[in-house]
């Protein structure tokens, strides 16, 4: 049975990885840092570990240094370079010790989060508070064409992921209930409606880390990008439509100010900034597809699940909403 290791395993895109790869038959382990987090994924039939990535960059114990596959998802906006430094020295160790005493290249699933180039082999061009992401990961892939690390590597980009707790795109349900709540007949969005939103469902994502670890051949995917998305985008006009029919409002559009000075995160800066990403690649490799209704068709039942969330308090939800709250204030 293959051994995978996911960090980040309590996040939203991590813990449904993690689920994604159970469910395949792997041996899956979930790095956490907090013991109250593990008990979702015990329940997974994930073994959890507690800790952070500078805590097995040195454990010398074959059970949590040896993997078939690692999928990298922890970040720390508070210290960026610092806490990729300890990712980086724990990717290395287990890289090592893996060849070591299984004598196998662990492939490393790089999560680099969604980025603005349109396809793989675009200019990197990020927002500003990206930058550190993405040149982090394009310098591993570097490193790792060199064959300067002891793993192979594949950058994974996924655009805004949507369903269950929602993540991000839980604020534009928030958006639309404040509106509701406070007797207003019209849901205002200050975009274009014509911008480009283009989403993928954190299951479909999921599946595409699940898709890249099981290809047969290793050669056609290591030490390459793979950019993540539904097959055609949506717009701001697809989806505050279905969003002002779900909770009963009429819709006004406002012409938006300059995107520099926006809060990301907030709705504005979901619906202001334009993406659309060619997912052609991971495609046409793996066979890779969304199988899950689009954001704006599928609204009702997102709709339904966040609230479920955010009603039994699910940590990341509920982060999410406070967050709108705070910023709606």
């Amino acid at each position: 049975m293959p051994k995978v290791l996911i960090t980040g395993a309590n996040g939203y895109i991590g813990n449904a990885v993690a689920k994604a790869f159970n469910r395949a038959g792997w041996k899956t382990y979930g790095l956490v840092r907090r013991a109250a987090d593990a008990t979702d994924l015990a329940q997974s039939e994930i073994h959890p570990i507690i800790g952070t990535p500078q805590d097995l960059s040195s454990t010398e114990e074959e059970e949590h240094c040896v993997f078939d596959v690692v999928v990298s998802n922890t970040e720390d906006w508070s210290d960026y370079e610092g806490h990729f430094r300890h990712v980086k020295a724990t990717l290395t160790h287990i890289g090592t010790q893996t060849w070591e005493i299984a004598h196998v290249k662990t492939l490393v699933l790089f999560s680099s989060g969604y980025l603005a180039p349109h396809t793989e082999s675009s200019p990197l061009n990020p927002v500003p508070f990206l930058r550190p992401r993405t040149e982090s990961a394009a310098g591993l892939l570097e490193e790792c064409i060199r064959g300067a690390l002891p793993f192979d590597i594949v950058i994974l980009r996924p655009t805004n992921v949507y369903g269950y707790g929602s993540s991000h795109t839980g604020s534009l349900f928030s958006w639309a209930e404040k509106s509701k709540k406070e007797g207003k007949k019209v849901l205002r969005a200050v975009a274009d409606p014509n911008t480009i939103l283009h989403y993928t469902h954190v299951d479909d994502c999921a599946l595409a880390y699940l898709k890249l670890a099981e290809h047969p051949r290793r050669d056609e995917v290591k030490n390459q990008a793979f950019n993540i998305s539904n097959a055609r985008y949506e717009t701001v006009r697809d989806v505050c439509e279905a969003l002002a029919k779900s909770y009963g409002l009429s819709l006004e559009y406002e012409q938006p100010g300059s995107f520099e000075n926006i809060v990301l995160g907030s709705v504005d800066a979901l619906l202001q900034y334009s993406q659309w990403v060619s997912s052609e690649k991971i495609r046409q490799l793996t066979g890779w597809k969304e199988k899950r209704a689009y954001f704006s068709a599928g609204i009702a039942e997102y709709r339904m699940s966040f609230e479920a969330a955010l009603a039994a308090k699910h940590q990341g939800t509920v982060k999410i909403y406070e967050m709108f709250q705070k910023q709606a204030a």
